[in-house]
């Protein structure tokens, strides 16, 4: 799959879920961003995205995707990542934890597959704590 092509799928349908008070909103909670970075796609109706989109092939190139233009993809690629249930988990987020630049993305991270790979969780950890990316470490503690 053409990874330009993935993106701008992507991007146009993140932009269908826009909402520009939400944006607004948001913007003011993530000093670390840049406003024009923010699409404005609440959450629920992200997650809801998510969870289709994740089911598809395209998703997967899509997490192949680095870095992306916008928060709201950077969030979509968290959801997707939250999602994995293999022991994969441990090497997408470590492409794409320096990619992190705000809170909140870090702070929505949270993978089932962790409690099913404890041991390889305890040596990521080790591994995310050392980093010199704050949010890196910060999803490490």
């Amino acid at each position: 799959m053409d990874q330009v092509k993935v993106t701008e799928r992507v991007q146009k349908q993140l932009f269908e879920l826009q909402d520009l008070q939400y944006r607004d909103f948001q913007a003011k909670l993530l000093p670390t961003i840049e406003k024009e970075t923010v699409i404005g796609v609440r959450m629920p109706v992200l997650r809801k995205f998510a969870k289709g989109y994740g089911k598809t092939e395209e998703a997967k190139e899509f997490l192949k995707i680095l870095p992306h233009q916008y928060y709201d993809e950077n969030n979509l690629h968290a959801m997707l990542i939250n999602r994995m249930k293999e022991p994969a988990v441990f090497e997408a987020l470590d492409r794409f934890l320096p990619y992190v630049d705000n809170w909140a993305t870090c702070d929505l991270l949270s993978p089932v597959a962790f409690r099913h790979y404890p041991d390889g969780l305890e040596k990521a950890v080790e591994r995310w704590i050392s980093s010199d990316l704050t949010y890196t470490i910060r999803f490490g503690i």
